[in-house]
């Protein structure tokens, strides 16, 4: 009897514990089941709290900013679309959701979704040679025979030599706008074999819209207004190379001013891009959020395609990192890892900073649009707090690290000086934390520092050989400066014991060449200082225009000086301060012509 009420007794306790944890299961299911529901950014922010997020983070940064427009979209709705800060900070103009702003180079989207458009009526194929779309003899400067494609457009390894800002941009409405002239115009060098080295380039984009306009017979800024613009609905947002289709839109471009990252006003702003498929497009957030929007559509709906399968592809990767499996471009769409695998392209134009960021799996992306240069707390901070922080980890054997030197590069133009000047040493820590390394026996041969171009090494004889060509040079003018120094010594101590003025006969020609060599180096300092500007071509004009005529001043003195010697007699140390500064002229002008500081 005992035994049996112990016995009931402890199934009673079992029973009431199994209950006390049915209970507790119960009631905390539903809460895991809710918490399961709950929405998130990539980086696990709520998406309730995105805004209040995104406010918070701007708080943070207002003395940082002028104008920072945003717009979150999910499951192809809009959930965030704010602006915040001034468009006009002199003026005291705010933000809002109508301010336009420059797309920059996110306009290549536009082109990228325009090739796809025609590939799927089966009017482009994007591994056929583009010189089959092209006018016969279109290109006049190409040193492979390997065929260039479409894909070689879209992933900017087509191998042509970078252009100057002053060739890219201008700043008169009222110049040419051919699209066709203009490329043919301004066609680079090709420096590197198709499909070798990724280095960014405007103009192979350009090249993309020109073939877009040829094969559609439209104009390439109406094609888009008709096959993009028009079915989402995007009507703040025009392409066209001056906006002359919609002044309306221009004019509310015009009432925004661009920054520089100190929020120091960049005059003159408002710029036009020569090859303009590639940087052209301006518009609201919100427009862009649409186009955005339409790349993420949450069914079998698909506006800017007749068949799913085609924006399927466009989204699919097109090209990995050099002996990897990594992503890099898909069509011309960058793939970024952040916490998740996303597609971006960013945009930088002057005054001007756009990005777009989206995660086609999770239907969530988001665009950010500035008026600073070169802008990062939003570029990159928003962003990363949004999606996470993107981390690339490569394996580097080699020891010591190197030297190494972009590949978007101008090998024929007057900025290549400035560009072999740019050279960056890598440690083997920072080289393991690019975005890829390519390495064979222990040698580096390629890095990717960005999605957008690779480095290519540069041997420590050549950094010396570039150090010690600068020795000559900077002798030269060194030399040059004593000599005007030493002349304004003497012209003084002749003032003060009135003896009258120096003798004269050559020493005006060796007065003038040693001036203009002692103001070569100003001038080549205005030019280098004036780059990151975008600066009209024409505006420097004046400044290599400058420069040839050093070389033109050197060759005539160099020759008046030969029969100046042979005809007279000049004292010994008269011949050496002459020969002096004819070698002097000689290097500079040697210097000049050298590094195509003339053109």
């Amino acid at each position: 009897m005992q035994m049996s009420r112990g016995y009931h007794t402890v199934n009673k306790v079992i029973a009431c514990i199994l209950s006390f944890i049915f209970i507790i299961m119960a009631i905390a299911a539903p809460v895991h089941a809710e918490e399961e529901q709950v929405e998130t950014t990539p980086s696990r922010i709520p998406l309730s709290k995105l805004e209040e997020t995104i406010d918070a983070y701007v708080a943070s940064y207002e003395k940082y900013t002028a104008a920072v427009s945003v717009v979150a979209i999910k499951d192809g709705k809009t959930i965030v679309n704010k602006a915040y800060g001034y468009a006009d900070m002199e003026n005291q103009r705010k933000a809002d959701t109508s301010t336009v702003f420059e797309w920059a180079s996110i306009s290549k989207l536009l082109v990228y979704t325009s090739v796809m458009q025609l590939v799927e009526q089966g009017k482009l194929d994007l591994e056929t040679d583009i010189r089959v779309y092209l006018p016969e003899g279109f290109f006049k400067k190409l040193k492979y025979d390997e065929p260039i494609t479409l894909m070689n457009l879209m992933h900017h390894n087509a191998g042509w030599e970078d252009q100057t800002a002053s060739e890219v941009y201008y700043y008169e409405e009222n110049e040419n706008v051919d699209l066709g002239e203009t490329l043919r115009e301004n066609e680079p060098k090709q420096i590197y074999k198709p499909n070798s080295v990724v280095g960014y380039s405007n103009y192979s984009v350009g090249l993309a819209g020109y073939i877009v306009e040829l094969v559609s017979g439209q104009p390439y800024y109406e094609y888009v207004n008709q096959h993009i613009f028009e079915p989402l609905h995007m009507n703040d947002t025009t392409v066209h190379p001056t906006g002359q289709d919609r002044p309306d839109i221009v004019q509310r471009r015009n009432e925004v001013e661009g920054y520089t990252k100190d929020l120091k006003r960049i005059p003159k702003n408002r710029v036009y891009v020569t090859f303009y498929p590639t940087g052209a497009a301006m518009g609201t957030a919100e427009d862009l959020g649409e186009f955005l929007a339409a790349l993420m559509p949450v069914d079998d709906s698909h506006v800017l395609f007749a068949k799913r399968d085609t924006l399927d592809e466009m989204l699919s990767t097109s090209l990995y990192y050099d002996e990897t499996s990594i992503p890099r471009f898909a069509h011309g769409f960058v793939e970024m890892e952040y916490v998740v695998p996303t597609l971006m392209h960013e945009g930088n134009l002057k005054g001007f900073s756009s990005k777009v960021v989206f995660d086609p799996a999770s239907k969530f992306g988001m665009v950010v649009m500035t008026n600073i240069a070169f802008e990062e707390i939003y570029y990159y901070g928003l962003i990363s707090k949004i999606f996470g922080n993107s981390t690339y980890v490569s394996s580097v054997t080699s020891e010591g690290g190197g030297y190494f030197q972009s590949a978007r590069r101008a090998a024929s133009r007057f900025t290549d000086l400035f560009r072999q000047l740019d050279i960056t040493k890598f440690s083997k820590a920072e080289l393991s934390s690019l975005y890829n390394v390519v390495e064979h026996n222990g040698v580096v041969e390629k890095i990717s520092y960005t999605p957008y171009m690779d480095y290519l090494p540069v041997s420590n004889l050549k950094v010396n050989l570039i150090v010690i060509s600068f020795i000559p040079v900077v002798l030269a003018i060194l030399f040059s400066l004593s000599v005007l120094i030493g002349y304004l010594i003497r012209m003084l101590l002749y003032k003060r014991n009135k003896r009258g003025n120096p003798r004269i006969d050559f020493d005006k020609y060796y007065l003038a060449i040693n001036f203009a060599g002692a103001v070569l180096p100003l001038n080549l300092l205005i030019i280098h200082t004036r780059l990151p500007s975008y600066p009209a071509y024409s505006s420097l004009r004046i400044n290599l225009g400058s420069n040839l005529l050093y070389v033109v001043l050197a060759v005539a003195y160099l020759g008046l000086l030969i029969y100046k010697l042979w005809k007279n007699r000049y004292s010994k140390k008269q011949k050496v301060k002459y020969i002096m500064s004819g070698i002097s002229a000689f290097i500079l002008a040697a210097f000049v012509v050298g590094w195509n500081l003339y053109v």
